[in-house]
């Protein structure tokens, strides 16, 4: 653990990354379908789609525990919160209609669950640190994810990829998630966008 460094509180291992990672600008031609959210509104003219989506996550409350996501076009797309349940504190992200996305309890192992996609499991078996604490991995639709740091940032990979199909910056005021149309596709997005919030809480995830 090195100081307050959101990555070593999260489990990451600090030294320069020993990972290659391509330095090429990123992003993907593929064209982007209808939000599985219905909140992501996109231009009618495939030409014009974007080849990245970009989040922010603002008004920390006083930390990302406790802020607003934006999307795309900067209107408020989730809300994350943090109270005690039962006792317990449980982070909540939540959509602009009210319903729950996800929820994080903060147990001794804390648990992750995703509104009809993920069952609720400990966060580091969601999540799972590598043995040499260099990265994290997650499996999704069959296909293994690598979250990786990259000097100030994390980047997501598929296994075996070159590309960064997501960025996640961490700036003085703001957080800001940039996700691939190619991600987008894999599924990634819900995934993302609870992933960024976890590896930015300062709080144990094993």
């Amino acid at each position: 653990m090195h100081g307050t460094n959101p990555y070593a509180q999260a489990g990451w291992y600090n030294p320069q990354n020993p990972h290659t990672i391509n330095t090429q600008p990123w992003g993907s031609s593929a064209i982007a379908g209808p939000s599985i959210f219905g909140a992501l509104p996109y231009p009618p003219s495939q030409s014009s789609l974007p080849t990245v989506l970009t989040f922010h996550y603002v008004c920390f409350n006083p930390d990302v525990l406790n802020c607003m996501i934006t999307g795309p076009t900067s209107i408020p797309y989730l809300e994350v919160a943090t109270g005690a349940q039962n006792g317990v504190p449980v982070t909540v992200f939540r959509k602009s209609d009210g319903r729950v996305l996800a929820s994080v309890e903060w147990t001794r192992s804390p648990t992750v669950e995703v509104s009809g996609r993920l069952a609720k499991q400990p966060v580091g078996q969601w999540l799972r640190l590598s043995a040499d604490r260099g990265h994290r991995a997650m499996i999704l639709n069959g296909r293994e994810v690598m979250w990786v740091q990259r000097q100030t940032n994390i980047c997501a990979f598929s296994s075996g990829g070159k590309d960064a199909l997501v960025n996640i910056h961490r700036g003085p005021q703001a957080i800001t998630l940039e996700l691939t149309t190619e991600a987008f596709h894999l599924g990634l997005l819900e995934t993302s966008i609870i992933a960024t919030v976890l590896l930015h809480s300062g709080r144990s995830l094993d």
